[in-house]
């Protein structure tokens, strides 16, 4: 709640070390707090820089592109984001910024994928399940994107059958 002093120890932190990543990245986190995404994104984009473009930074100042509402910003967005999932596949908080951007562009399917990969990544097979099915009924058969569906598909129905069993197990 005291954001001002915060913003004055960040300042004085970057006075100190204006390069490092992580005081940038902490501040946009502040400003994405302080519910002023437009402020938040100049820090996180060079702290993404600065971290040789780390996927957890980025993914986060896709997030503030996002949060700025203003949809200029999310092709910029959606690439920023690709490229953190690309590098690393296992943040669900990317997959489901990605998908907030695919859901914008009213590309449905994907959407659904980005989903699908983010609750099989939360642990929740039903949900994974269902939003990869809705993905394939839409993504061309045979594409990357309807392979990777049809993976997501498979490991939560196989995660869904071993619930199953364990539960009767059980009783």
């Amino acid at each position: 709640g005291r954001f001002d002093a915060a913003l004055n120890e960040f300042r004085e932190a970057l006075r100190i070390s204006p390069d490092n990543p992580n005081v940038l990245f902490d501040l946009g986190n502040l400003y994405l707090q302080m519910d002023r995404p437009a402020e938040a994104v100049a820090p996180l984009r060079e702290a993404t820089e600065r971290s040789g473009r780390s996927p957890l930074i980025a993914s986060m100042l896709g997030h503030a592109l996002i949060s700025t509402e203003d949809k200029k910003n999310y092709a910029e967005a959606k690439t920023i984001l690709k490229t953190a999932v690309s590098v690393d596949n296992e943040n669900p908080f990317a997959w489901y910024q990605l998908g907030m951007i695919y859901d914008q562009e009213g590309d449905t399917p994907r959407a659904a994928l980005a989903t699908a990969e983010r609750n099989n990544l939360e642990g929740n097979p039903k949900l994974a399940l269902a939003s990869a099915e809705m993905a394939m009924r839409g993504i061309p058969t045979g594409s990357p994107d309807y392979l990777r569906a049809q993976d997501i598909a498979m490991v939560s129905r196989t995660e869904l059958k071993k619930d199953k069993k364990g539960n009767r197990d059980r009783e």
